[in-house]
């Protein structure tokens, strides 16, 4: 850690705590808290909101990626209508990061890049072929009837189109925004995977590669130069997916980035938490950790990786419907 750095920086209070007066800030959509674990489900944007001022010492997420898979959940992000409403919900959310990062903090943001092309959404990274009504293919227009594709006259950023089978930049647009929020863009990191899925292309080259932000909130923060990587290249496999979560990266990515600029006894927020990989890395450390998600099958599926156990549905159930009434 730079000796500036540390200056000011402090452990964490428990996971979702009151940070006045370190007891625990319930909501509604506390879904699991305890061993410094607390897992909120909802729409990242709308927690976040009730989180106080301050409270993680570092943020390490991946954003869904535009129209790359289609989770069946009722506001999930990335299959937004247009690329720019999808960039704007995005901004939003790390607006909300911003306040809830502690000014010694950082933020580390994995997101790849989309086409400008007929596209046809998966529910898996492993899925092989798309059947129709009667076992075949389905047509395009049977695809746009179920919500499943889309084509390149639908990818408008500031109301102009895309030009088809480019790529449309997201990453580096989002990234813009961000600096005019007033984030500073300290790092970008290529994340090379070493063993990948086969890229199916034909008239360019293979993607094999992922982009990596880091971002502060200061010109001061935490940084330990002695377990940070010395270079901006990452020579990482790609994730195989986590039980019924397909979409994610590997522990070691994560891990790098919590080692090198979460404080000992830190907290490390995941907005888009998913099968908890984030998690997993921050635990290893010994960092609390609190993880976003829409699904609760995927926080079961988190704390299962996690070796806690889950919450009781039943008593969960009957929570909730007390809090409806």
């Amino acid at each position: 850690m730079t000796p500036s750095a540390a200056a000011g920086a402090s452990a964490a209070p428990p996971p979702g705590s009151d940070t006045a007066t370190g007891s625990p800030t319930a909501t509604a959509h506390d879904y699991y808290t305890g061993d410094q674990v607390r897992l909120l489900l909802g729409d990242a944007l709308s927690v976040l909101r009730e989180l106080p001022d301050g409270l993680a010492d570092c943020v390490v997420t991946s954003p869904p990626y535009f129209w790359t898979r289609d989770y069946r959940t009722p506001g999930q992000y990335g299959l937004e209508n247009t690329p720019q409403h999808y960039l704007d919900r995005l901004r939003a959310v790390f607006a909300e990061v911003q306040r809830v990062l502690a000014p010694y903090g950082s933020l580390w943001i994995n997101l790849g890049d989309s086409f400008s092309q007929r596209t046809v959404v998966r529910r898996s990274s492993h899925q092989g072929g798309l059947h129709g009504l009667r076992g075949a293919r389905p047509s395009w227009r049977e695809l746009r009837a179920a919500g499943r594709a889309r084509m390149p006259a639908q990818n408008l950023i500031n109301s102009r189109q895309i030009a088809e089978k480019s790529l449309l930049m997201l990453p580096e647009r989002l990234l813009v925004a961000l600096l005019d929020d007033g984030w500073m863009l300290r790092a970008k990191i290529v994340w090379a995977k070493t063993v990948c899925l086969p890229d199916p292309a034909i008239d360019r080259p293979a993607r094999r590669w992922e982009p990596l932000f880091l971002l502060t909130k200061s010109r001061r923060y935490v940084y330990d130069t002695a377990v940070a990587a010395r270079d901006d290249v990452w020579h990482l496999p790609a994730s195989r997916g986590a039980g019924t979560h397909t979409a994610g990266y590997p522990v070691e990515l994560p891990h790098r980035c919590i080692a090198t600029s979460c404080v000992e006894g830190g907290l490390v927020l995941d907005p888009f938490s998913g099968a908890g990989t984030t998690g997993l890395a921050a635990r290893q450390l010994g960092r609390a950790y609190v993880g976003i998600d829409l699904r609760a099958d995927f926080h079961d599926l988190a704390l299962t990786r996690l070796g806690l156990q889950r919450p009781d549905t039943t008593n969960l159930e009957r929570r909730e419907g007390g809090q409806a009434a």
